[in-house]
């Protein structure tokens, strides 16, 4: 049994504990708990993130369908400033109308200096002291020189009887594609096949033009083209390339309505 000095003695020490030594038992760790707290809270926690691998992929796909879509573009415009292959020009060592008067209006070359130097005349030959007689030309059909004032109405006319050289080419000049068959060598079905790459299509015209030696003959200013296969895919990329061909339309961008629409049966019969 505990004597009382002894049970004093145990509440001291009890107390001595809760609010002596037992205290700072306590604050040293409560310190210690709150100094881990407390780094813990100054520090920030990083949480590793899984990379977004599918939104990297769906923009990477993007950036190729993007960069492919340029390069497309780029390709069509080289392309469409190169001419098709097959054709015959006559601007010799220029490339087109554009190269070869540049080189005129430098004083590189005179026009007389051209090996065909029709491609750089365009004069009116029914001024005021015009006969009458209509220009006549080197090349048949004719492709480019001097020509008649009117031009031929070209948009997307087809004339079912020859039309007159010296209105055709001035239709030319403005940037025009003439597409001539030689009736004796197409036949009905083939002049329908032929009109349908013609009709409705702005600055082209069509019409026969009797002994021209070749089935189709495809004419834009300074450019000729020939062939015998109504299917030579070289027709519509004709059309394609020297329709409104900036370079190569000796007087771009002028009008094809309101001109002659009459055919030389037509002239013969007023």
């Amino acid at each position: 049994m505990a004597t009382k000095k002894q049970t004093v003695t145990k509440s001291a020490g009890k107390g001595s504990t809760g609010k002596g030594s037992g205290k700072s038992a306590f604050d040293s760790t409560s310190s210690k708990k709150g100094g881990d707290s407390g780094a813990r809270k100054g520090r920030a926690v990083q949480v590793k993130q899984p990379k977004p691998w599918g939104l990297i992929l769906t923009f990477s796909a993007v950036g190729v369908v993007a960069l492919g879509l340029i390069a497309a573009a780029v390709f069509v415009v080289w392309d469409r400033s190169q001419p098709p292959e097959g054709m015959t020009d006559f601007y010799g060592d220029y490339a087109n109308y554009s190269e070869a008067s540049k080189a005129v209006a430098d004083g590189d070359i005179t026009v007389e200096d051209l090996e065909y130097p029709w491609v750089l005349q365009q004069t009116h030959v029914d001024g005021q002291d015009w006969d009458g007689t209509n220009p006549t030309y080197e090349l048949t059909p004719p492709a480019g020189g001097n020509h008649l004032s009117r031009w031929q109405t070209c948009t997307g006319s087809v004339y079912a009887a020859p039309i007159v050289d010296g209105n055709a080419v001035h239709s030319l000049e403005h940037g025009a594609v003439w597409l001539t068959y030689d009736p004796a060598l197409v036949d009905g079905d083939g002049i329908a096949q032929l009109s349908e790459k013609i009709q409705g299509r702005d600055y082209s015209l069509m019409s026969p033009y009797p002994e021209q030696g070749a089935a189709v003959s495809m004419q834009a200013w300074g450019v000729q083209y020939q062939t015998n296969e109504l299917d030579d895919p070289k027709i519509d990329e004709f059309l394609d390339f020297y329709i409104q061909n900036a370079d190569n339309a000796a007087e771009a961008n002028a009008t094809c309505t309101n001109g002659v629409t009459t055919t030389i049966e037509d002239q013969a019969m007023s």
